[in-house]
C-alpha cells in the first residue's frame, strides 16, 4: 500500500517501519496485547478469546482514506451490534490506531496539518460503539503490537478464533465478516481436539520420494488434552497413524512434524491429516478435524531440456508455484519479449519480505557430458533506487533436499530500465526494456535429475517480468575472454538478415551454427581460418521460423553461445 499511501511529503520513520512488513499467514497464531481503550477499559486479547468470544480488528490511521470509507461503511459497527455484546454475544471487535505518531486528536476529527503525520479523515469515535484504542510511540506494547501482526498496510482486518489462529478477513460487509467467524469454534465440552489449517506451513512440499508436512493440532475442549490420534492420508488412502500424547490447555495448540509420507507416482498428491478420540472419547465436532497440504513427488529421472515462451497456455501446470501470500507468480497476458505473454511477479503489489518460488520440473542433463546453459529474458523496474526486490536461479540434483544458487541479481543489478515509481505499475514497453540473461549450468552437464528453480524476493518494489525459459546441452560463452573479446548480434530480434561481429583474440578456424530449441542444428557455416581483430559475418534467416534459437560461434576449441530470436 506504499503505492497508495506516498501521498505524503514527509516521510517518518514509523511509516517506513510500516511498510516493510509483510500480512500475518493465515493460521498464524496470533501474539497476546493488553491495551487501555478510550473509555479507559483494559482490552487483552487471550482473556476476550478464553471466554469463547471472536474477536475482529481493525488496525487503520487517522489520515488513511480508505480506512475511513470502510470505518464510515457501517460493516463493523453492523457486527458489534448484532453479534456482540448488545446482540448474540458472540464477537468482540475494536478499532486499533497503527500510526504510532498519530495523536488523539486527529481520532476526534481535528486536523492539524496538511501531511498524513498531522491530518485526519474525520471524527473517528463519535458515533463507535466498539472500543478504540489509540496506540503511540509511548504505549507499552505498541511497536511489538505493530510487528507481531506484521501490519503492511492500512486498514488492516483480522479475525481471531478463541484458538488464537488469524485470518484477514479484509474489508468485508457485516453478513460475509460473520460467515467468516463459522470457521471459529468455542470450548462447550470436556474434550474435542482440531486441525488448525495453517499458510504458514508446507509451502514448498516436493521430493522425488517422501516429505515430511508440518500441522498443529489444538484443543477446544474444556479439560486438557493430553491424547489424541492423528492419521495422515495421502489421496485419500490412510498411511499413518500417530498416537499423540502431549498436554494442551483449552486454545493452546502445538505443532508436530518429522513423519514422512510419500508416493511411488510422480505429480501432485495431498496428505490430510485427521484427528481423532481426544482424551480416548469420540471426538463430539468433525467440521474441524482435518487440514490438507498439497506435495509433489518428481520423477526420479528429468526429462527433456524444458523451452518456455508462455505463448500457448501461460505458466504450464506441471511447474509448481510456492507462493508467499495472496499475489504470486501468474502469467503476464499481453506482455513478454517480442511475444504476447509472459511470467509475472508483481512486487508492486506484494510486501517486503514475502518469498515466492516458481519450481520447473526436473531434467535430464545427461546428454551433454561437459556444458549446458539456461537462457531467459528478464524486465524489471525499482520502484525507487532503495528497492532491492530479488531474483536467484537454484538449482538442486538431490529432489530438493538442498539448492545451489548460480544466479543472484536484486535492485540496482537486475532492473531492465530506471526506477518507476508515482504509483505506476511497471509494464516494460518494448524489447529495449527487456535483457537476456544467460547461466552457467556446465556443473550439471551429465546429471540425470536436475531440478531449477526461479526464486524470488520482494521488497516492494515494481513488477518482475520472465520469459522465454530455454535450457540447452550447450554451453554458455566462458571463454568469451580467452578467445572472443567482444561479440556483438544486430538485430535482434532479427526479421531477415542479422549482422555478427565478433573479435578474436587471436587467429584462429572459426565455424558457426544455429540450433533451435529442441536441439536440431539449422543452420551451420565454417567460416575457415580468420585472423585475429574483428570480424563480421552475415546471417540469413529467410528460412528460420519465428522463435527462439541458439547461435554457437566455434574458434578451435572454444565456443560461444549467444540467443538469438526470429520475429517476422
Amino acid at each position: 500500500m506504499k503505492k497508495l499511501l506516498q501521498f505524503t511529503t514527509a516521510l517518518t520513520l514509523t511509516f517506513g517501519v510500516i511498510q516493510s512488513h509483510a500480512q500475518l499467514d493465515n493460521g498464524s497464531i496470533a501474539s497476546d496485547f493488553t491495551f487501555t481503550d478510550l473509555n479507559g477499559n483494559t482490552q487483552h486479547l487471550y482473556s476476550i478469546l478464553d471466554s469463547g468470544k471472536t474477536v475482529f480488528i481493525d488496525v487503520s490511521a487517522a489520515w488513511c482514506g480508505p480506512c475511513w470509507s470502510y470505518h464510515t461503511g457501517g460493516a463493523l459497527e453492523g457486527l458489534y451490534n448484532t453479534y456482540g455484546p448488545a446482540g448474540t454475544d458472540e464477537v468482540r471487535v475494536m478499532f486499533i490506531e497503527g500510526e504510532l505518531t498519530n495523536t488523539l486528536a486527529q481520532l476526534n476529527g481535528v486536523n492539524a496539518g496538511s501531511t498524513y503525520a498531522g491530518s485526519t479523515q474525520g471524527d473517528w469515535v463519535t458515533g463507535t460503539s466498539y472500543p478504540i484504542v489509540n496506540l503511540s510511540t509511548s504505549t507499552t506494547g505498541a511497536s511489538a503490537f505493530m510487528t507481531n501482526y506484521d501490519i503492511g498496510y492500512f486498514p488492516t482486518i483480522y479475525m481471531i478464533c478463541p484458538d488464537r489462529s488469524v485470518t484477514e478477513v479484509g474489508t468485508k460487509s457485516t453478513s460475509v465478516l460473520y460467515a467468516a467467524k463459522s470457521a471459529c469454534f468455542a470450548a462447550t465440552v470436556a474434550a474435542d481436539g482440531e486441525m488448525i489449517t495453517s499458510l504458514a506451513y508446507n509451502t514448498t512440499l516436493a521430493s522425488c520420494d517422501s516429505v515430511t508436512p508440518t500441522f498443529r493440532i489444538g484443543n477446544i475442549g474444556l479439560d486438557t488434552l493430553t491424547s489424541a490420534t492423528v492419521t495422515l492420508n495421502v489421496d485419500g488412502v490412510m498411511q499413518k497413524t500417530i498416537n499423540w500424547t502431549g498436554s494442551l490447555a483449552t486454545y493452546a495448540s502445538t505443532t508436530f512434524t518429522g513423519i514422512k509420507v510419500g508416493s511411488t507416482v510422480s505429480g501432485s498428491h495431498t496428505v490430510t491429516a485427521v484427528i481423532s478420540d481426544p482424551n480416548g472419547v469420540v471426538d463430539p465436532t468433525s467440521a474441524n478435524n482435518s487440514t490438507t497440504a498439497s506435495f509433489i513427488i518428481y520423477p526420479t529421472v528429468g526429462g527433456a531440456y524444458i523451452a518456455e515462451s508462455f505463448e500457448s497456455a501461460g505458466i504450464p501446470s506441471s511447474w509448481m508455484i510456492s507462493a508467499g501470500g495472496s499475489s504470486t507468480w501468474e502469467d503476464a497476458i499481453g506482455t513478454g519479449f517480442n511475444s504476447p505473454s509472459s511470467a509475472i511477479l508483481s512486487f508492486y503489489n506484494i510486501s517486503a519480505g514475502q518469498v515466492d518460488i516458481l519450481t520447473l520440473p526436473p531434467m535430464s542433463f545427461s546428454s551433454s557430458s561437459s556444458t549446458a546453459s539456461l537462457t531467459f529474458d528478464v524486465a524489471y523496474a525499482q520502484y525507487s533506487s532503495s528497492n532491492t526486490d530479488k531474483l536467484q536461479v537454484q538449482v538442486s540434483t538431490n529432489c530438493g533436499t538442498t539448492w545451489a544458487t548460480k544466479y543472484n541479481k536484486s535492485g540496482n543489478t537486475l532492473k531492465t530500465v530506471p526506477p518507476v515509481g508515482n504509483s505506476v505499475e511497471f509494464v516494460p514497453a518494448g524489447p529495449s526494456e527487456w535483457r537476456s540473461e544467460t547461466v552457467n549450468l556446465n556443473t550439471y552437464a551429465g546429471q540425470t535429475n536436475v531440478l531449477v528453480r526461479f526464486n524470488a524476493t520482494s521488497d516492494y518494489g515494481n513488477n518482475l517480468y520472465v520469459d522465454n525459459i530455454n535450457f540447452t546441452q550447450f554451453g554458455v560463452g566462458i571463454q568469451e575472454n580467452e578467445m572472443f573479446n567482444t561479440i556483438n548480434v544486430y538485430p535482434n530480434p532479427v526479421k531477415n538478415n542479422a549482422t555478427i561481429d565478433f573479435n578474436l583474440a587471436e587467429a584462429n578456424a572459426v565455424s558457426i551454427e544455429v540450433i533451435n530449441t529442441i536441439g536440431q542444428v539449422v543452420i551451420t557455416e565454417n567460416l575457415g581460418n580468420r585472423p585475429a581483430g574483428v570480424q563480421n559475418y552475415s546471417l540469413d534467416a529467410t528460412s528460420l521460423n519465428n522463435g527462439l534459437y541458439f547461435l554457437n560461434i566455434k574458434a578451435g576449441n572454444n565456443t560461444i553461445t549467444k540467443k538469438v530470436a526470429v520475429n517476422k
